[in-house]
């Protein structure tokens, strides 16, 4: 592009004359960019709207979320969210045990993964031993890394419920 067409657009993008435009492009060293900036300065064009862009999130107004990448990508994010949620499983079942005792006397110790294992290859038959057994004083706990409190809660009033049934029966059998 030569001088005299980098002169004319400077005129028509600032509204400027012919004299001023040639004078910011030569203090421009012929760059137009720059001599834009010149006559900005200058007062002689008005600045753009300054405009905001951003790839972070933000809570104001007017801000959206959009997904960013296709649809590979977020396949790839659900796969590595499955892998993660299948190693904590993995990394809870394998840190945690349940032991079984009879009369005080530790009687097996299994891991976590086993007894659930166990119990979903014969949830009926396993869940009818356990109800029985708690009638003939056997005991489950569970222990480990995390906090098993909760599931001790329940086998504890399980045992509880089993004992006062126990003893309603001694009950009313020496009634009779």
């Amino acid at each position: 592009m030569d001088e005299f067409e980098k002169i004319e657009k400077l005129r028509t993008r600032a509204n400027i004359t012919y004299e001023e435009a040639k004078a910011a492009l030569d203090e421009a060293n012929g760059d137009l960019l720059d001599a834009m900036i010149v006559l900005e300065k200058e007062g002689k064009v008005t600045k753009p709207d300054q405009q905001v862009y951003s790839t972070e999130y933000t809570k104001e107004p007017g801000y959206e979320m959009v997904p960013v990448g296709n649809e590979k990508d977020c396949g790839e994010k659900w796969g590595t969210k499955i892998k993660e949620i299948l190693k904590n499983v993995i990394d809870y079942l394998s840190n945690n045990h349940m032991k079984v005792s009879h009369h005080d006397e530790q009687v097996i110790d299994l891991p976590l993964w086993t007894a659930v294992l166990i119990l979903v290859l014969g949830w009926w038959f396993v869940f009818v031993l356990i109800v029985i057994s708690l009638f003939f004083d056997w005991n489950y706990k569970f222990y480990g890394k995390n906090n098993l409190q909760g599931a001790n809660n329940v086998m504890d009033k399980a045992k509880e419920t089993a004992e006062q049934v126990k003893e309603e029966f001694h009950h009313n059998s020496s009634e009779s």
